[in-house]
């Protein structure tokens, strides 16, 4: 028997935030290899596999990591602002899509189901951490895009007052684990 999964939608873009400094971890975590592969590819493998066509990479200027088949390339001149420019960036990018899934490139566990589930949703969907912590990945309308457009410094899209949020929570919250440290990519079990 199979199961039918509803396909998202081409305008429906993801955003894949991979512009930090990575200055817990010391250096370009996003180049560390994580199983077989630089740490940002698992990220951007869970999102194909999900299903986005219209995809796009957050990236600081000289970013030595090459780019995938399928993504669009967006540099943010002021990423070592903070991530808030990066969304900021992201969006202004992906203005012509009805829909964005933002997720963060540190992340290689997150699931292609999850993701998804974001995009196929509807309104504003932040996802559950446990403890009433949530977070990226997130999803927004694109009646909110102005808003996310307006992020600068440190600022997430959490800092911003949207109107009927919802919060889901992943299948495993072991999926959401994201590397700020080595220590932390060490614990990560590929």
């Amino acid at each position: 028997m199979s199961v039918c999964v509803p396909e998202i939608d081409s305008n429906t873009g993801i955003i894949l935030l991979a512009a930090g400094r990575g200055r817990r971890f010391g250096r370009d975590k996003l180049q560390e290899v994580y199983g077989d592969q630089p740490l940002w590819i698992w990220a951007a493998k869970a999102a194909e596999d999900a299903g986005f066509t219209r995809r796009y990479i957050v990236r600081a200027a000289h970013s030595p990591a090459q780019l995938r088949d399928g993504w669009q390339e967006v540099i943010n001149p002021d990423a070592h602002q903070g991530m808030g420019t990066s969304i900021a960036a992201g969006v202004k990018a992906a203005r012509t899509c009805s829909r964005l899934v933002l997720a963060l490139a540190d992340m290689p566990l997150v699931e292609p189901s999850h993701l998804a589930r974001l995009a196929l949703g509807s309104g504003t969907i932040f996802t559950s951490y446990g403890d009433a912590k949530t977070g990226s990945p997130a999803a927004f309308p694109a009646s909110v895009f102005s808003e996310l457009r307006s992020l600068a410094g440190e600022a997430g899209a959490k800092t911003l007052a949207l109107a009927n949020v919802t919060v889901i929570e992943p299948r495993y919250h072991a999926s959401l684990g994201d590397v700020d440290t080595a220590e932390d990519l060490a614990k990560l079990c590929p």
